[in-house]
């Protein structure tokens, strides 16, 4: 049984990049709470954005700006045979996070595509590390419409001001460790509707201290982890190890099978092996 969290409210180059062992960690950039009109927290039901909830909760109630606060989960939809394209459940553990903490939640999916699976097959290749329009179509424009929608819902007549927090480590790649921890983002366009400060808390940590802050904190984790997924990507990731995937594939042979039937019109999945390669490794 895990441990209840602390009452704070109170008191997805080559998949991944390689991993490799960061540069001394950057000194801690600070964060304007009292700027800000809102603080947005991505939460894809994954370790890192757990750990992520946890730290930016934590510090928003210590500087007196929890209300501030809001948790979003983008929805990425479901194949055309009804398989989700994300882990199931992993909406259900933003929610559960965000209730813990006594913060707002919001699932949201993207209103031009309706499903990942629809853009895939609209763009005609799969995602890469220089394709990365799962995430700039399905998280990014879903975040920044959120962050538009929050602007209506305060009432501004000014652009508004909302911090964007994601759980980007240092430790995960090479570019990742080259991201400023707090910088102006894109999204924030002229800057006329809305004005977007990310924010990469927990850019310095290493994965045994996300480990770590969840234990000691009786943080949720989603029960893929359990079952050998080191991360909670999609459950058919291009940007994945090959062992997560064969370790997927294992776990959700039927999503797997659909996916592979789409490999003669999307190219092969993923440079380095294809998803019948990856299948056969998984049955195997």
């Amino acid at each position: 049984m895990q441990k209840p969290l602390p009452p704070c409210a109170f008191q997805c180059g080559a998949a991944q990049l390689e991993l490799f062992t960061p540069p001394a960690a950057p000194a801690a950039a600070a964060f304007d709470w009292d700027r800000q009109h809102v603080v947005v927290i991505g939460d894809s039901g994954g370790k890192d954005s757990g750990a992520t909830v946890h730290t930016v909760c934590r510090a928003a109630d210590a500087a007196g700006q929890l209300h501030k606060v809001r948790i979003l989960h983008c929805d990425l939809g479901t194949t055309p045979a009804g398989h989700s394209i994300e882990w199931p459940g992993a909406a259900d553990v933003a929610r559960r996070r965000a209730a813990a903490y006594g913060v707002p939640f919001a699932v949201r999916r993207s209103t031009r595509w309706p499903s990942l699976w629809d853009r895939m097959i609209s763009h005609g290749r799969w995602p890469g590390f220089f394709a990365r329009y799962c995430t700039s179509d399905t998280k990014t424009a879903v975040g920044r419409a959120y962050v538009d929608e929050l602007r209506a819902e305060l009432r501004l007549h000014e652009p508004i001001r909302a911090g964007y927090a994601m759980g980007m480590r240092a430790e995960e790649s090479r570019a990742r460790a080259r991201k400023p921890v707090v910088e102006r983002h894109r999204m924030s366009g002229q800057g006329t509707l809305r004005v977007v400060t990310t924010w990469l808390p927990i850019h310095h940590l290493t994965t045994e201290q996300v480990w770590q802050m969840h234990e000691e904190n009786g943080i949720e984790r989603h029960d893929a982890y359990r079952m050998g997924m080191s991360r909670l990507s999609c459950r058919a990731c291009p940007l994945a190890s090959t062992g997560d995937l064969v370790r997927s594939a294992q776990l959700n042979p039927a999503l797997f099978a659909e996916y592979a039937a789409a490999e003669h019109e999307l190219g092969q999945f993923k440079g380095s092996i294809s998803l019948r390669e990856i299948i056969e490794r998984a049955q195997g």
